[in-house]
């Protein structure tokens, strides 16, 4: 028996010095191998660790440490004062893995009945536009990263990370880091005319974070959910993947309108309302103070909330930022969001929302349990950038270099792309919309375009149904303006071949 087991061990067992694989874990595989195989069979005893490691040629050291391990992991067991032996628990398990290479991923058989849950599945099949790699030229939703301050985020990041304190090691507030968000609250009611306490910011990761609380609190599969059309097309995917009955509400020159939505749903219940208020996505149309209040009034009526997705409020061109809607509501049916992805930079991934103060406690409690939230680190430095003023300072210097550079796009779009497309100015943001004559095909454009290195967005691709006009989002904040002009001039090469 022992000599049996020797010699299958020894001659089913090659190791390779060379190999970036550790000789232990060769060892350990080799063995597993021949057990899961029925070469070792349950029962038969292994030669000792000596013989092994001379036969192997390879130190008894690292033969006892495998054995150990494989004992520990139930493939082996010992009898006292007679030696190793294989499992007597392995038979069902040596059937199973009969054919099986496991250095060979690809022999594997998955199982034919593997299925998502239904919920799953709907989010599988939802549309998404993934952002081009390697293309940044015209991007419409980066930022300027080369202006970033890195050294400012450096000097910041190795206050906690030098000599870390056991609270810095820990998770966060429920809710989120509580000097962020006390400091999140300060500056929106002086710089957006928000009403809040510090307990009604709830930090997030990201605006897609907060739809996904939101929608999973506050809507009930089958609740209908209004939503801009065109509008953004990843908070759509949210509410649709949580079972809600996405309703597209068309746009007129204010942007959302109630009283647009499609005659069959107008009097049907509604839960929640998606807006974007300071400035349309993707549309950039900003809504007045009458269509606030209208809204608000909506609202009530209809006891419906109404989702602010505030992103990119602080970039405004003419003017201070314009206040919130969140600032005018008195009965907290408003839900505001805002992120740090414009602002920064998308790989932050940090963003906030302001809840009603009656549900401040759920939201913290079901965030934590959910997403637990960004690392605490970002959101220590974050605070700090924030209240030590390197914030406002940024955002100042931000906004002067976006409006250049949209001046810039501008002057080369009449310049070269006059009588190809039409492109306005904004009042804030970061795109403006090239529309493009009606007979076009806007998703072979995009194509076109971005087969030649410009990340351009096909407004189509926001739209639930079809929208009155052909375009795409050419944006100017993240290309810098010495490229802008080059870029432009070879953007309309391509469309004077193509138009």
């Amino acid at each position: 028996m022992a000599k049996f087991a020797s010699g299958a061990l020894l001659d089913g067992i090659k190791l390779d010095p060379n190999s970036l694989s550790p000789l232990y874990r060769q060892l350990y595989t080799g063995i597993r191998r021949l057990i899961l195989s029925g070469d070792l069979p349950p029962g038969i005893k292994l030669p000792a660790s000596r013989t092994i490691a001379t036969e192997l040629s390879i130190s008894r050291t690292t033969v006892i440490n495998t054995i150990e391990q494989m004992i520990s992991e139930g493939f082996l067991e010992t009898r006292r004062g007679a030696g190793t032996y294989v499992s007597h628990h392995l038979p069902a398990m040596t059937d199973f893995y009969q054919s099986i290479d496991e250095d060979d991923p690809q022999q594997d058989v998955e199982a034919p009945d593997l299925k998502l849950s239904r919920r799953g599945q709907g989010y599988a099949d939802l549309p998404h536009q993934y952002e081009p790699e390697g293309i940044y030229t015209f991007r419409p939703s980066q930022s300027a990263y080369e202006l970033l301050p890195h050294d400012v985020f450096s000097r910041l990041t190795n206050r906690y990370q030098r000599r870390p304190t056991p609270a810095d090691l820990t998770y966060a507030d429920r809710g989120g880091f509580m000097p962020l968000r006390e400091a999140i609250s300060s500056y929106l009611k002086t710089s957006r005319s928000i009403r809040c306490t510090p307990e009604q910011v709830i930090i997030t990761s990201g605006t897609q974070s907060a739809l996904h609380l939101i929608s999973q609190l506050l809507l009930d599969p089958g609740d209908a959910v209004w939503m801009e059309d065109p509008g953004h097309m990843a908070a759509r995917c949210v509410f649709e993947g949580s079972g809600a009955n996405v309703v597209p509400v068309p746009l007129d020159e204010h942007g959302f309108n109630p009283e647009l939505c499609p005659p069959e749903h107008k009097d049907k219940p509604v839960k929640l309302a998606y807006v974007t208020p300071s400035s349309q996505h993707p549309l950039g149309c900003r809504m007045p103070l009458t269509r606030r209040i209208e809204l608000l009034d909506w609202a009530q009526q209809n006891d419906a909330w109404i989702f602010e997705d505030d992103y990119n409020s602080e970039f405004r061109y003419t003017g201070r930022p314009l206040a919130a809607l969140q600032g005018l509501d008195k009965s907290g049916r408003v839900l505001y969001v805002g992120s740090f992805t414009k602002i920064l930079y998308p790989g932050i991934r940090l963003g906030y929302m302001i809840v009603p103060g009656s549900m401040s406690e759920a939201f913290a409690h079901a965030s934590t349990i959910m997403q637990r939230s960004t690392p605490k680190l970002i959101q220590q430095v974050i605070t700090d950038f924030i209240n030590e003023g390197f914030f406002a300072t940024h955002m100042r210097k931000m906004r002067k270099i976006y409006d250049q550079r949209q001046k810039v796009l501008l002057a080369a779009a009449e310049e070269h792309l006059k009588g190809l497309v039409n492109i306005s100015p904004v009042e804030q943001g970061f795109h403006c919309n090239a529309w493009l004559p009606d007979h076009v095909d806007a998703q072979e454009i995009e194509d076109i375009l971005r087969q030649a290195g410009y990340a351009v967005n096909n407004i189509d691709y926001y739209c639930i149904r079809p929208y009155r006009r052909k375009g795409f989002m050419i944006g100017f904040a993240g290309t810098p303006e010495e490229e802008i002009p080059a870029g432009i001039q070879g953007m309309a090469k391509i469309l004077r071949r193509i138009l």
